[in-house]
């Protein structure tokens, strides 16, 4: 029997939806068929990079039996209401993190794919680094003693850009600040 790879449809059409679909490509187990963002111009130009159909409305997607899951990459604040839809739509959702910007939302989006029988995975890629695995398996083997403290340092440049009109500046859009959104993948690692 043939393995057919997952068709998948992309929503949210930010910078990092571009990393997301370019891993998608190298993969043969998803295909990207379909795509929506609010902005029309950003969305013809997504579905024109990696060959997929441009849908008129995030409803589209949903009603098109074709395609089996979601790559959610809207902003924080809106994950509870597209994944929720998703999920009442039978799509699996790959979902990036955070799951929520509040506990309850991230519950409610849980318990919606539960209840919906889809897989929902999160994007937490940083547990997949080398030295994060090093770190973890010499935790586990004790090396370290009993832990009662942990740190990180995040100094990095994202290409020295800084959009002030984007939602990952506004209290609504990431109310928990770099904590959520960067510091996130230091908590997750060290669960």
């Amino acid at each position: 029997m043939a393995f057919e790879a997952l068709r998948v449809a992309c929503i949210g059409m930010g910078w990092w939806s571009d990393v997301l679909a370019d891993a998608t490509q190298r993969s043969k187990k998803l295909k990207i068929v379909a795509c929506y963002t609010r902005s029309e111009e950003k969305r013809r130009a997504f579905a024109a990079k990696y060959g997929c159909k441009a849908a008129p409305s995030y409803e589209a997607i949903l009603e098109d039996r074709a395609i089996e899951a979601i790559v959610n990459t809207t902003p924080n604040d809106a994950h509870l209401e597209t994944t929720r839809a998703a999920a009442a739509a039978a799509k699996h959702v790959f979902l990036d993190k955070p799951i929520a910007n509040t506990v309850s939302e991230g519950r409610a989006i849980t318990e919606a794919c539960r209840r919906a029988g889809v897989v929902l995975a999160l994007g937490y890629q940083r547990r997949r680094e080398s030295h994060f695995r090093w770190i973890r398996a010499q935790i586990d083997a004790g090396a370290f003693g009993k832990l009662v403290n942990a740190e990180a340092n995040i100094s990095r440049d994202r290409v020295g850009k800084i959009d002030l009109g984007s939602w990952r500046y506004t209290a609504a859009g990431m109310p928990g600040g770099v904590m959520l959104q960067i510091g996130i993948h230091y908590t997750d690692v060290l669960e």
